[in-house]
C-alpha cells in the first residue's frame, strides 16, 4: 500500500512536471500576433498586416511556431535594409537642419527631444519623432550618422513605425528594390507573394497575392509617378534584372512599361 502511494505520488509529480514544461513551451511559442507586432514596428500598413492574418487563419496548421519565427527573422532582415549603422560623420551641420524643421509651421512646436540610454548607463538625446519624420531622406541619414555607431544602433532600435515608414517612402529606388526583395521573403513565409507595380525614388506600389494568385491588397508609399513626372522605365528594367537574377523571389508587374513598349 505504501509503495502504491509512492508510485501514485511520483506519477502525479511527473505528470505535473511534464504539463508544466508543455505549458511553458506553448506559452513562449511564437504566434501570428508576434509577427504582426514586428511588422507594425517597422511601419507596415494595417492592410498588409490584415492580409497576413487572413492567410494565417485560412489554414493555421500550415503556420507552426517555426514558420512564424522565420517570418519574424525575415522582417528584421528587411529592417536592416531600411537603415543600418554606418561610420560616424561629425562635419555635417545636422543640428541646424533639425532645428529648422519646424520653422515653417504657423505655431512653433516644443522641441520634445528624446533621451536614450546606452548599455553602459550613459544617456544622450535625439530630436523628436515629429522633427525626424519631417526631414528629407538625406537629412535623416546625415543626422543619424552624426552619432557614434553605438548610439546609432540605439536610435535605430527605438525608431517609431512612423519614422520607419518615412524612411521607406523616401529611400532611393535602388534601396527600395533591396527592401522589397527581403520583404518578399518574409511574406512568403506567411503564404503570400509580393509584386511591384511602381517603384521610383518617390513612389512604391506593392500588390500582395495569396497562394492561389488572388489579389488581397495593394499598398502605395510616397508620391505618385504622375505627380512627380519621374521617368521610371529605366529603373524598372534595372530592378527586374536585379531581382529576377538574384533569387526570383519578387516578380515585377510592369503593366505601364509594357503598354509603353507596345506603343513604340
Amino acid at each position: 500500500m505504501h509503495f502504491r502511494k509512492m508510485f501514485t505520488a511520483a506519477s502525479a509529480a511527473a505528470f505535473a512536471a511534464i504539463s508544466s514544461a508543455a505549458f511553458s513551451l506553448s506559452a513562449y511559442a511564437t504566434t501570428v500576433d508576434d509577427v504582426a507586432a514586428v511588422a507594425r514596428s517597422y511601419g507596415y500598413s494595417e492592410d498588409d498586416i490584415q492580409a497576413g492574418y487572413n492567410e494565417y487563419y485560412s489554414n493555421p496548421d500550415a503556420y507552426p511556431s517555426e514558420i512564424l519565427d522565420k517570418a519574424i527573422a525575415k522582417l528584421h532582415e528587411t529592417g536592416n535594409q531600411i537603415i543600418t549603422v554606418g561610420p560616424q560623420v561629425t562635419n555635417v551641420p545636422t543640428t541646424t537642419t533639425a532645428a529648422q524643421v519646424n520653422t515653417n509651421e504657423e505655431t512653433p512646436t516644443v522641441n520634445n527631444e528624446i533621451t536614450l540610454t546606452a548599455d553602459d548607463g550613459s544617456t544622450f538625446t535625439r530630436i523628436s519623432k515629429e522633427a525626424f519624420v519631417k526631414m528629407s531622406y538625406d537629412e535623416k541619414m546625415a543626422y543619424i550618422r552624426s552619432f557614434t555607431p553605438e548610439q546609432q544602433q540605439i536610435i535605430i532600435n527605438n525608431l517609431s513605425p512612423e519614422e520607419y515608414r518615412s524612411l521607406m517612402k523616401q529611400s532611393p529606388a535602388e534601396q527600395k528594390i533591396q527592401i522589397v526583395s527581403k520583404l518578399s521573403e518574409a511574406v512568403e513565409e506567411m503564404g503570400l507573394n509580393i509584386t511591384v507595380d511602381e517603384i521610383t525614388d518617390d513612389s512604391l506600389t506593392l500588390a500582395m497575392r495569396n497562394g492561389s494568385g488572388e489579389l488581397v491588397n495593394v499598398s502605395t508609399a510616397g508620391a505618385s509617378v504622375e505627380d512627380t513626372g519621374y521617368d521610371r522605365r529605366g529603373i524598372l528594367a534595372v530592378a527586374a534584372s536585379i531581382i529576377v537574377s538574384a533569387a526570383g523571389a519578387v516578380y515585377f508587374v510592369m503593366r505601364r512599361m509594357r503598354s509603353e513598349g507596345s506603343e513604340q
